[in-house]
């Protein structure tokens, strides 16, 4: 139940000293027939560049890479340590408080993350209008009932558009997509009886445990691993579903008490399918471990908000989960893309192990076709990023997203990979204006149809990689509990070990196809593929190489 994000960045030129971005609304978004409140507030995130990325390069690949020879000796930065290597010099941050100040912008409300990369400011739209040199109005989605508000233009002065990656909101029209099949379970009371470990009918905790030999392991409390599960989009959660869920998964007698903590606003009387699906399969899976549901409940610039948070955050989790995303299009946002890699990196950095569903359009959605297409922040180099399989023995599932990214280049932990894989298959690949040379995903992948669920009170069984992710996420939140009870540091950022032991840590799936452009898109094949990644996760492997590369 991958919950899509298209967000739409607009072609931007350089003109008479200015930045300016010309565009057109997406398609089903209409300007409201009202004029805005100009005095309405909005919160502004000006992203600022930072110094110092190649010493946080240089750190990661200590910290991340297995045959570093300072690998066991590195530990993952603090936030006081980033803050001293990548904050923004002193004139960055001085002409843009000079900027706001001369337009009358009240500094005293703006809040800083503790690492200075990020000034958040609520300014009311007629300032805003000013500053940007943009004409804010209301646009409402005639179909999913959203209602942003955006400008199609806007120009900074060059001596500040220097010093700044990106501001939103701006031109970035978020359409919410849902690209999932939910539906009730009509196998539920009438086959309760029978090997609640099977996936014939339906994909429950017990399956996925035994699937991918986690079997009954549970965390340790003196370990205190926490593992968040994002909810962007309006997604809430309600104790009764988690309850009545877990009592129907309940195979071996034994009751798992729901002990979800929560950050941000939760409207139990609202439950969403994303959100309840990836927090009671992180309850049943992740056994012992903190469970955290992380609400983002600002519909205008939901990942501004939820990486402002992170980025405030001395103590933040462990593992994070996030089931949403944006096409990457053929419109250019990169750079609100950077801005994001930006705090992603620092996440990576201080240890944060950020686990991502690619998505559920295959190769490319039918009416955007021009080129095949993945989905950020899947696609990013500092993310995990999930895929899904099918069917009980698993292959690749036709809807699991993958492919090239087209504006992350290819991280070099990947690249042989990556290059096996198109010299080997060279002549089955597809020619739909394929790039090769992005970030590829997905990374790995798990079984993604038919998840029991319950929103509502309602029994349902659901399909999609974001229900790959929070399993996955769990795996690693049991692994990081296993490392820290053998003295080690938490896994942290893992794709450099995921592709350097893959053969000893994933079975290989080399049965499937993700279709769609009208095409049958890639195929899965031996090692890494645009369908499944690497493979499907052993839990047992894992612990058999962590324990090899600490001996």
């Amino acid at each position: 139940m991958f919950l899509i994000i298209n967000l739409y960045y607009y072609f931007f030129l350089i003109k008479n000293n200015q930045c300016k971005i010309i565009s057109t609304p997406p398609i089903h978004w209409l300007k409201h027939s009202n004029i805005p409140d100009l005095n309405r507030r909005e919160y502004f995130y000006f992203y600022l560049k930072q110094e110092n990325n190649q010493r946080l390069n240089q750190h990661l690949h200590r910290a991340s890479y297995p045959n570093h020879y300072l690998y066991h000796r590195t530990t993952w930065l603090t936030l006081d340590q980033i803050t001293e290597i990548v904050r923004p010099n002193f004139i960055s941050i001085q002409r843009l408080y000079d900027y706001l100040w001369n337009h009358q912008v009240n500094i005293n409300e703006c809040r800083h993350s503790l690492d200075g990369g990020i000034l958040v400011c609520p300014i009311v739209l007629s300032k805003a209008n000013q500053i940007l040199s943009a004409n804010y109005q209301d646009y409402r989605h005639v179909i999913k009932n959203i209602n942003i508000t955006r400008t199609l233009s806007f120009r900074l002065p060059t001596y500040l558009a220097n010093h700044i990656v990106t501001i939103t909101p701006t031109t970035v029209f978020p359409d919410l997509s849902l690209f999932i099949n939910s539906k009730l379970s009509k196998y539920i009371r009438k086959k309760r009886q029978e090997n609640v470990c099977s996936c014939e009918y339906y994909t429950r905790p017990c399956y996925l445990r035994n699937q991918y030999n986690i079997y009954e392991y549970r965390a340790h409390s003196s370990t205190n691993v926490t593992l968040s599960i994002i909810g962007l989009a309006n997604q809430y959660i309600n104790n009764d579903d988690t309850n009545l869920f877990l009592r129907l998964i309940d195979e071996n007698n034994e009751k798992i008490k729901p002990q979800v903590n929560i950050l941000g606003y939760n409207d139990p009387l609202k439950p969403g399918r994303e959100a309840s699906l990836d927090i009671q399969y992180a309850l049943a899976i992740a056994r012992g471990v903190r469970i955290l549901f992380w609400s983002i409940s600002d519909m205008n610039d939901p990942f501004s908000d939820f990486l402002f948070q992170l980025a405030n955050m001395k103590y933040p989790p462990d593992i994070i989960s996030i089931s949403y995303g944006f096409s990457e299009t053929i419109n250019d946002y990169s750079l609100f893309q950077k801005a994001i890699n930006q705090e992603l990196q620092k996440a990576a950095a201080r240890g944060i192990t950020i686990i991502a569903a690619t998505g559920d359009n295959g190769v490319g959605k039918v009416d955007e076709c021009h080129s095949y297409y993945v989905n950020f922040p899947a696609s990013s180099p500092w993310v995990t990023a999930i895929g899904g399989t099918m069917e009980c023995f698993e292959r690749g599932a036709s809807f699991s997203s993958g492919g090239f990214s087209a504006y992350d280049s290819q991280p070099i932990y990947q690249q042989n990979a990556v290059s096996h894989y198109l010299k080997t298959y060279q002549r089955i690949l597809p020619r739909l204006d394929l790039d090769s040379k992005g970030r590829a995903v997905p990374d790995i992948s798990l079984h993604a149809t038919r998840y029991l669920n319950v929103v509502n009170g309602i029994i349902k069984s659901t399909t999609g990689t974001s229900a790959a992710a929070p399993t996955f996420a769990s795996m690693i939140a049991l692994l990081d509990d296993y490392q820290l009870r053998h003295n080690r540091k938490r896994l942290g950022f893992l794709n450099p070990l995921l592709y350097q032991y893959a053969s000893d840590l994933f079975y290989d799936i080399t049965l499937g196809y993700n279709s769609d452009c009208n095409t049958t898109g890639f195929r899965a094949s031996l090692g890494w593929d645009p369908v499944t990644g690497l493979g499907t996760p052993s839990f047992t492997r894992f612990q058999r190489v962590l324990d090899k590369m600490h001996a």
